[in-house]
């Protein structure tokens, strides 16, 4: 669509907005500064955008990954340029790392002033930030001119929203903006094509083999829940029947509460999943949008094969085989595979075909303390709290319709282990980067995309004092958030893990020379905050702040002796520093 050939030509910044107005974008973070001007300056104007901003631009990215993970959508994130698209870099990999789409937009000096040592300046010929987001983006681009604008924005737009989700970046020398650019408009459902596509053969392939199964097992990975395929899953799971894992980053994709549901397999998993995925006794497995990567596999243990047949879903071919031999390759969506899966499986049985799965038989999966490791401390009532402790108690407060974010740190491992998430909850973690910080920041952007669902937070204190200035934003937008903060004055995961690598003494040094007093700065920030130190206390506190709108803090002072189940995780170190 071009405009009437009387009105005066649209600027580049104008295009740029009506796409992203088009795409369903309507929040952009960021942190403002000279050579993005007028970008940020146009969104601040437009009635349908708000801009959010952080207080570095790392956190901003984070919001960014949030925003687009809870909302499964396109999030825009955006910095100056020089250092301000630096520190943009570490959440834009996590989001590549983790399949979530983003636009990055970046600032750059004028186009006359390239090459000459303009300030900030980040071309080809010296610091080049497209080359510095290329390994962690599917996309990065700068624009050469405005009437070649729409062209790369097409296809950033295109990149991030189909096959596997990713963040695409485009830099911007800071004259275009206000440049005019013709353009004839595309819709979005023009340049950017669903891609539902498979192999029929191969599923019938593993139709037949899951119905033939006497013990089969489901393996599912976050992403299933990138297709949306957490309900087919399910659907399958209940026709056969089979049990079911997840990897640690999709604890939740299916709900374990579930009677079929082993919980998490891998790094800080549940017992049920891994002497079954481990055992003798698995003859086929599926896994659903799962990489098989070490934290989930106990560092590729070759017990997890299973003893007839591996089916491996994803929608990257690069990711078939690339752990484990695969006898069935299903590539493409795993939502229209598992749909094509019961299809299949229905006929089967139609033509006089019994599914031979025996798990009905087999003893049945308990749910109640002893589905963990060290039980005993889940219901223990020693001062300080136990981790296992209060967040059993969380578990029974937490809503119904709850997103949960972790962070990453010791308080992950007792996360994935010790939490259930059931239906309709949902569970972030970035284990595929594994920065902190995410699980601090993201929920803010979580907030503004869910603002009818309550956004959770667990996090340590090293995260919080990581990046939880950017809580501040959260106080100045009025974003409801409550960060649960366990606190026990050292890098957990370090400290303990130094004791189970190399000579085996503990790293005193990650220990804080000073207490932190989490709740304390919180309230300096203007955050309503509570304090629990006692068994028993949790569940009180947390409905009372649940009740309660805006950002909201409480602070955990846990018993630091308490070692997570890392003990998989520590030995695949040492097993890497011995090679």
């Amino acid at each position: 669509m071009k405009r009437d050939n009387g009105a005066a030509p649209e600027r580049m910044i104008d295009i740029f907005l009506r796409y992203l107005r088009a795409e369903g974008a309507r929040v952009v973070f960021g942190v403002p500064g000279g050579l993005l001007h007028p970008f940020f300056a146009a969104v601040e104007r437009e009635p349908d955008l708000e801009l959010v901003v952080a207080k570095h631009e790392c956190g901003a990215a984070f919001m960014a990954d949030g925003y687009a993970r809870a909302g499964r959508c396109l999030a825009v994130c955006a910095g100056t340029s020089g250092p301000g698209a630096t520190n943009l870099l570490t959440g834009v990999a996590v989001a590549y790392s983790d399949g979530v789409p983003m636009l990055v937009i970046t600032g750059q000096a004028p186009s006359h002033a390239l090459g000459k040592g303009a300030a900030q300046e980040t071309p080809p010929e010296d610091i080049d930030i497209v080359a510095m987001f290329k390994p962690v983006t599917k996309y990065s681009t700068m624009v050469q001119g405005p009437k070649r604008m729409s062209h790369h924005l097409r296809r950033a737009l295109r990149l991030a929203l189909t096959g596997r989700p990713g963040p695409v970046h485009l830099n911007v020398p800071v004259d275009f903006w206000d440049q005019p650019a013709d353009e004839e408009w595309f819709e979005p459902s023009s340049y950017r094509p669903t891609t539902s596509v498979f192999d029929r053969g191969c599923v019938a392939q593993a139709s037949k083999a899951l119905v033939e199964a006497e013990y089969p097992v489901i393996l599912v990975g976050s992403g299933a829940a990138t297709a949306g395929a957490e309900e087919h899953v399910r659907a399958l799971a209940e026709l056969l029947p089979a049990r079911v894992a997840t990897t640690p980053r999709a604890k939740g994709v299916f709900p374990e509460d579930h009677p079929l549901s082993m919980g998490v397999m891998g790094i800080g998993g549940h017992q049920a999943a891994r002497k079954t995925l481990l055992g003798d006794r698995v003859d086929v497995l599926l896994t659903a949008g799962a990489s098989l990567s070490e934290t989930t596999t106990l560092n590729w243990h070759p017990a997890f094969r299973p003893s007839k047949a591996l089916l491996q879903l994803d929608i990257m071919v690069d990711r078939i085989a690339r752990n484990y031999p695969v006898d069935v390759p299903l590539v493409g969506d795993a939502q229209s595979i598992a749909i094509e899966l019961i299809y299949h499986i229905h006929r089967l049985v139609r033509e006089g075909e019994t599914p031979r799965s025996k798990w009905d038989a087999a003893p049945s999966l308990q749910h109640g303390h002893d589905f963990y490791d060290e039980p005993v401390l889940r219901t223990s009532s020693q001062r300080p709290v136990t981790p296992q402790r209060w967040r059993t108690e969380l578990t029974e407060v937490l809503p119904d319709d709850a997103i949960v974010f972790s962070d990453i740190g010791g308080h992950m491992l007792f996360n994935i282990h010790d939490l259930r998430i059931g239906t309709q909850q949902d569970f972030m973690l970035n284990l595929g980067f594994g920065s902190m910080g995410h699980g601090t920041c993201a929920p803010i952007g979580a907030a503004l995309t869910t603002p009818a669902r309550p956004v959770i937070a667990i996090i340590g204190d090293a995260c919080f004092t990581m990046n939880g200035l950017d809580l501040l934003t959260a106080a100045e937008y009025d974003i409801d958030v409550l960060w649960i903060v366990e606190n026990n004055q050292m890098h957990g995961i370090t400290w303990h893990g130094s004791k189970l690598v190399g000579d085996g003494e503990p790293m005193n040094s990650v220990r804080y020379r000073r207490p932190l007093d989490v709740a304390s700065i919180a309230r300096a920030m203007g955050i309503a905050a509570w304090t629990v130190e006692q068994p028993g206390e949790l569940a009180g506190i947390a409905s009372e702040a649940l009740t309660q709108r805006g950002p909201r803090l409480i602070e955990v002072r846990v018993d630091g002796r308490v070692i997570p189940p890392l003990g998989d995780r520590a030995k695949a170190i040492a097993g890497f520093r011995d090679q």
